[in-house]
């Protein structure tokens, strides 16, 4: 594994119909230019006259770019915490874990994960939920958790007999997963519930996560004017929220 983060120049990015295209000069003929958004891998591709094109859906002014040339055979390898170890420790993301365990819900149970905007003192954004066991896969049945969820025996669950008395022990592996959009720096609140299928909500389990990020970066530059006979320019722009 070989890496640098030298001999690369950001040539801009413009914007087009199907997303966004980043152009960056490398220094390096031998490797390929990796793209980080916001801590995630989003794009590589193999630089062609010293210049590489990378195109992404989209980009939000919260988004942190990030440049790495790595090894040919190196191209689809996340090398973001070991390279950029200030920008790992300056994330922007926000992300919520819950054990899928067999015992304690049923199919038709949803998880419900709420966030707030910085600042607020109450999660009220429904920012993502999903059935915990989608079609039925991994709900347990007779034998599993006997008395509980008899009658169920869903895709790749243990069924009748398997383990019965075993309770979860080996299990509780699997967990659901949701990770937020690039977000400002701030103090978020999250309130994560379990919703059945007749609307019944469980007690909410509430946080507040805070994201010491970099600051979204000033904007609508203009020129105001220029005065040819002291070669003056004047510019002014809308200052970074994010900065006081």
């Amino acid at each position: 594994m070989s890496y640098t983060t030298s001999g690369i120049t950001f040539l801009g990015a413009a914007e087009h119909d199907g997303g966004v295209i980043v152009r960056a000069g490398v220094a390096h003929a031998d490797k390929v230019l990796q793209l980080y958004v916001s801590g995630r891998l989003a794009a590589w591709a193999v630089p062609e006259h010293g210049t590489a094109e990378l195109e992404l859906p989209v980009l939000r002014p919260s988004d942190v770019l990030f440049f790495l040339a790595v090894d040919l055979d190196e191209a689809a390898g996340d090398f973001f915490d070991q390279a950029f170890p200030a920008g790992a420790a300056n994330g922007n993301r926000i992300r919520v874990c819950t054990p899928q365990r067999i015992c304690g819900y049923e199919p038709g149970d949803r998880w419900q994960v709420y966030r707030g905007d910085a600042g607020d003192a109450v999660a009220t954004i429904l920012a993502h939920e999903q059935d915990f066991y989608p079609q039925g896969r991994g709900a347990c049945g007779y034998g599993s958790v006997y008395g509980y969820s008899y009658g169920y025996d869903g895709a790749d669950a243990r069924g009748y007999g398997h383990h019965y008395g075993l309770g979860e022990y080996g299990f509780d592996c699997d967990v659901l997963e949701w990770v937020s959009d690039p977000l400002p720096p701030g103090t978020y609140p999250i309130r994560v519930a379990v919703e059945d299928e007749h609307g019944n909500a469980s007690t909410a389990y509430e946080t507040s996560v805070t994201l010491n990020t970099y600051p979204r970066p000033a904007g609508g530059l203009t020129v105001d004017s220029y005065d040819p006979q002291t070669d003056t320019l004047e510019l002014s722009w809308t200052q970074s929220p994010d900065i006081t």
